[in-house]
């Protein structure tokens, strides 16, 4: 049987001393042996040529690699040498076989390549790898390249930069509190035209806002039965000041719109669905644009020669907590809530109770009595309600930074009122009765105008949030008070920048160390007025010394609380979802937000001092600033606190407070020290004049 010469010379190659080239040989001599003695038959012989051709393939392509890695370095290069007389391109052998053999010798002989064709499979190391995007043919073809190409360039030189025209010019029409610009310009006209305003006028130029045009605003749609629906309303409000000629104010959009919030703050029902539907709009629309009044208000104050009077801007807080419950200023505030209406207000009035707060302190006997006509489950509903409206506790502090006596106030330096507000329920839980409780607190669970389902991951997220000490601070020193007894204090005075009764001041962490240093040596001197003169120095000179420590502990500590307060974060964000307000005419869900004014009071009239502080984050406990310039001449001066709510009627708080304003400190004069130059100029003066004197 003929054997392959080419398989034949293979096998010559292989070494020996592989166990594969062993088992190899040793089939072959078998095949040898069988051919000769003719003892395999033609099945046999047919199927050790299919196993033989497929080793040829495989020598083909591995043998090099693999058998030559196996061998000592001569014998790897005594193979190389042989292949290589053999596959030379130069000798007529194959040029890819050649590349695979120089390849395989090189990652055998060199640790480098050996370690590239370890980690990449090549010798060579880490080859380019090109990336291509698979597009169809047609698309670079001659017969669609010219269309491909004039799609391209209408989509990014028209469609594109018509797009991005478009958004633009819709955003710029807008501020950043999502208000139209020509609104803003709108309220300005007419607050510099008539800067006192009362209720009516107000809702006048609120309703004229051009939100609610159809030719600023594409979302409004005008009802066909406008013309039919709108005059029978008219007719229950006769102040609409459909007569006056003023612009827009006398447009029909802005008549509409004030027919509709007149209706809302009635509490009227409207019959035409479509009216319905655009009320909501208006009344969602409309806290937005009193903050923008609020915002034009307080320019006109602070950068325009027409000072609004603070009147105003108290009438443009009503407005918000009008819209809100939907209900007129002249109304009493009990109609907040639940099933109480006209029929039970003059029972109510006629036991002396006008407010929500008055209702809330009564004790419950008292309160069931005056609530008699409820039900029990609409009385748990007045409960649930006046539970979750607010009751602030203010206190207040003047503080001038930057100072060393941060509590002593002087003419025309900056001050920071620094005001905390405290919020807690109007009735408090424990002042219901046990048989009112149960019920109370599971409805107070359910019912969403409690507004306390979140308070306690609101509180958990609080202390989270709250900044841990670094491992470069240090401990703050705490006072020594172990065991011993305690040397007498004295009390740090009060204040005398802020005269508030309510507001206690605190004293620093360094004052109680001062005084026991202070006491300490005069007992001392008490006792030991026998001694002599020796004894009274060492005593003074370990006074001196434990002052000097005592003072630099101090001035430590002091160091220590100014590197372990947290710089503010500018970036820091909180959530304006504070405690739900019962709002059932509002068109969706409120949270309680408050506004802080400083108003000074002067001999003619009150004027802003301050610019009004909004506060959206308030949930327990919070402080602001409201920082201004201290009046020109010293005295005691009078300024007003306010803390608007905008969620319910009659829950503002007015607090007078006192400053106390002394001269302005005159700044020491400036010692330069003179240089070595200046002193020899000096001395050579000096000395030109005596020696003049000498010579008269």
């Amino acid at each position: 049987m003929n054997v392959d010469p080419v398989i034949e010379e293979k096998m010559d190659c292989v070494d020996l001393q592989t166990p594969m080239a062993r088992k190899m040989s040793n089939e072959w001599s078998v095949k040898k042996s069988s051919t000769r003695s003719e003892l395999v038959t033609e099945e046999m012989s047919t199927l050790w040529l299919k196993r033989f051709h497929r080793l040829k393939q495989h020598i083909m392509n591995m043998i090099h690699m693999q058998f030559l890695a196996l061998m000592r370095l001569a014998e790897v290069k005594k193979k190389y040498r042989d292949l290589s007389k053999k596959h030379h391109p130069d000798r007529g052998g194959d040029p890819i076989e050649f590349d695979k053999i120089a390849k395989a010798y090189q990652a055998l002989t060199d640790d480098e390549a050996r370690e590239n064709w370890e980690k990449y499979g090549n010798p060579d190391g880490p080859t380019a790898k090109t990336f291509g995007i698979a597009l169809p043919k047609w698309l670079v073809s001659k017969e669609y390249g010219l269309w491909v190409l004039a799609f391209y360039g209408l989509i990014f030189m028209i469609v594109l930069p018509v797009g991005v025209g478009f958004w633009w010019y819709n955003l710029i029409k807008y501020n950043h509190d999502k208000v139209l610009l020509d609104t803003t310009q709108l309220f300005f006209y007419f607050l510099h035209k008539t800067p006192k305003m009362e209720i009516n006028r107000m809702l006048m130029v609120l309703t004229g806002a051009l939100e609610v045009w159809k030719e600023h605003n594409k979302e409004i749609v005008e009802g066909e039965t406008d013309d039919f629906t709108l005059p029978k309303l008219m007719k229950h409000y006769p102040n609409l000041g459909e007569n006056k000629k003023e612009k827009p104010l006398s447009f029909p959009y802005a008549l509409k719109a004030r027919i509709l919030a007149y209706a809302y703050l009635g509490r009227h029902d409207l019959e035409n669905d479509d009216l319905d539907v655009d009320q909501r709009y208006i009344i969602y629309r409309v806290l937005r644009l009193v903050e923008e009044m609020i915002s034009c208000t307080q320019q006109l104050t602070f950068y325009s020669q027409a000072k609004v009077p603070f009147e105003t801007m108290k009438n443009v807080f009503k407005l918000m907590p009008m819209f809100t419950q939907a209900l007129w200023p002249k109304y009493s505030p009990l109609l907040q809530l639940p099933h109480i209406g006209e029929q039970n207000l003059g029972f109510i009035k006629r036991n002396k109770v006008h407010t929500c707060a008055q209702l809330a302190r009564l004790d419950d006997v008292k309160r069931r009595q005056v609530l008699n006509s409820l039900s029990d489950y609409q009385y748990r509903d007045v409960l649930v309600v006046l539970s979750s409206m607010p009751q602030l506790q203010i206190e207040t502090s003047f503080e001038v930074l930057g100072e060393e006596d941060k509590h002593e106030v002087t003419a025309k330096c900056l001050v920071t009122l620094k005001v905390k507000l405290t919020r807690r329920s109007l009735l408090d839980k424990d002042n219901i009765p046990d048989d009112n409780r149960k019920d109370f607190d599971d409805n107070s669970d359910i019912e969403k105008i409690s507004g306390d389902e979140n308070e306690g991951d609101d509180k958990k997220e609080q202390e989270d949030k709250k900044p841990k000490r670094k491992a470069w601070e240090k401990q703050p020193k705490k006072a020594k008070g172990k065991g011993g007894k305690k040397a007498p204090t004295k009390p740090k005075p009060k204040s005398k920048a802020a005269v508030v009764a309510s507001t206690p001041n605190e004293s620093p962490s360094g004052a109680t160390q001062i005084v026991q240093s202070e006491a300490s040596p005069n007992a001392e001197k008490g006792n030991d007025d026998e001694d002599d003169e020796e004894s009274v120095s060492g005593a003074s000179e370990a006074e001196d010394m434990n002052r000097e420590d005592l003072e630099e502990d101090h001035e430590e500590s002091d160091i220590e609380e100014d590197w372990s307060k947290p710089d503010k974060n500018l970036f820091e964000t909180k959530t304006r979802e504070t405690h739900t307000v019962h709002a059932p005419y509002y068109p969706s869900e409120k949270f309680e937000w408050w506004w802080l004014t400083l108003a000074f009071n002067d001999k003619k009239q009150r004027r802003l001092c301050a610019p009004v502080t909004p506060c959206k984050t308030l949930i327990d406990t919070q402080t602001f600033d409201l920082k201004f310039t201290a009046p020109e001449e010293k005295g005691v001066y009078s300024f007003t606190l306010g803390v608007h709510s905008d969620s319910y009627m009659d829950a503002d708080y007015m607090m007078d407070i006192k400053l106390d304003v002394k001269e302005a400190k005159q700044a020491p004069p400036v010692k330069y020290e003179d240089t070595e130059e200046e002193e020899q100029i000096e001395a050579s003066s000096d000395e030109e004049y005596t020696e003049d004197d000498d010579s008269e």
